[in-house]
């Protein structure tokens, strides 16, 4: 009766070995591989999950930072306006965290988001807050269609491909300075027309003279009023509404 027991089982274990297509059971290395792909999926679901959130709070916390600024901005009273400063301190703190511990990937996106997008106005701009900002005030002018060019590569790319109306720049860009950004938009046939207003923190005259006279159609320095930046963008804005009649 033992001996028949025993050869059942031996029969089982075979037939389950034949099942399985192997009847060599699993390595300590197989093992341990299995482990560690097992461990990089989990690893890569947790980073791709960490990345959305990562951007969906970058993308509120700018939109609280730009509000703020404009508050700010706005406000006629010191308690009105030191209110306003505190709301920016912690939305920045707030930022701040999220870049130290997730990696960022706004340039990246952005940039994705605006090669599908067409445009009125491309913003040639590397610090997102900046963006946030200008995308708030011009919240009053609901017809005008914004795009973000978080380099200036991108941006020059953009000019030539999307025409727009009218192109803001930063000049303390990333990868290349916004003198040279200028220079490749009047160089190029397909941008050479779009009139250009740079908007620089940099309000030293040598600096300003030296865009205008290398064709920007107007130099706003940072920070710089919601009524004369309006003024600007109108402007610019009828009259290549106008050339297009």
């Amino acid at each position: 009766m033992q001996t028949n027991t025993m050869d059942t089982r031996l029969r089982l274990d075979q037939e389950r070995q034949g099942e399985s297509g192997t009847g060599e059971v699993p390595s300590a290395a197989e093992e341990l591989r299995h482990c560690r792909e097992a461990l990089n999926r989990e690893t890569l679901r947790r980073t791709e999950l960490l990345a959305q959130l990562s951007q969906r709070l970058r993308a509120r916390l700018n939109n609280i930072i730009g509000s703020a600024e404009l508050l700010e901005m706005q406000c006629e009273n010191s308690a009105g306006a030191d209110n306003a400063r505190q709301i920016l301190e912690a939305a920045r703190d707030l930022l701040d965290i999220i870049d130290q511990e997730v990696p960022s990937d706004q340039q990246t996106h952005a940039a994705k988001v605006a090669e599908h997008s067409s445009c009125d106005v491309l913003y040639i701009e590397d610090d997102p807050v900046n963006f946030a900002l200008v995308k708030r005030i011009l919240e009053g002018r609901p017809s005008i269609k914004l795009a973000h060019a978080p380099r200036g590569e991108i941006g020059v790319s953009l000019a030539q491909t999307h025409s727009p109306k009218l192109i803001l720049l930063d000049l303390n860009l990333p990868d290349i300075h916004g003198s040279e950004v200028l220079r490749r938009i009047q160089q190029n046939s397909e941008s050479a027309q779009i009139p250009v207003v740079v908007i620089s923190a940099d309000a030293t005259a040598s600096q300003i003279e030296r865009l205008l006279s290398a064709g920007a159609r107007n130099y706003l320095t940072k920070p710089f009023g919601i009524q004369p930046f309006l003024a600007v963008v109108d402007e610019v804005l009828q009259e290549s509404g106008r050339a297009m009649r």
